[in-house]
């Protein structure tokens, strides 16, 4: 079973957060609001974005807004906007902390979608030198 599925599995299982839908050329968030949650794309598409650069497109199945859920306080580091009509269903900060008690691999779910991210955003923008050579 993918972790799209397992996601959406997850979440129904629990009859978790709220439904949202949203239009295309809709924002979810923009950079700099605050974190009320993570999202689970139950269907259409999602970009992530900052600026004019499109990060990602996030598919049915996949979560955006994890990492303001997890950096508590923080503010949402891009923006999302819906590529295509979607509907999402929304993870509060006290159901994320319930469901990562109750659910330890819905934890390690989100980490391995965070540290995809990373690496990709490490590959995209790493420096054209290697430490330790001129």
């Amino acid at each position: 079973m993918s972790a799209e599925i397992e996601f959406e599995t997850i979440a129904s299982q629990r009859d978790l957060g709220a439904k949202i839908s949203l239009v295309p050329g809709e924002f979810l968030f923009r950079e700099g609001d605050d974190a009320d949650g993570l999202y689970i794309v139950e269907r259409g598409s999602l970009r992530i974005i900052s600026g004019s650069t499109v990060y990602e497109t996030v598919q049915a199945g996949g979560i955006v807004g994890e990492m303001a859920v997890i950096d508590e306080g923080m503010p949402r580091c891009a923006s999302v906007i819906a590529g295509t009509h979607a509907k999402l269903i929304k993870i509060g900060p006290d159901e994320f902390a319930s469901l990562i008690a109750e659910a330890p691999e819905f934890a390690l779910m989100v980490m391995r979608v965070t540290v995809r991210r990373l690496r990709l955003m490490n590959q995209r923008y790493r420096p054209q030198t290697v430490w330790g050579r001129g």
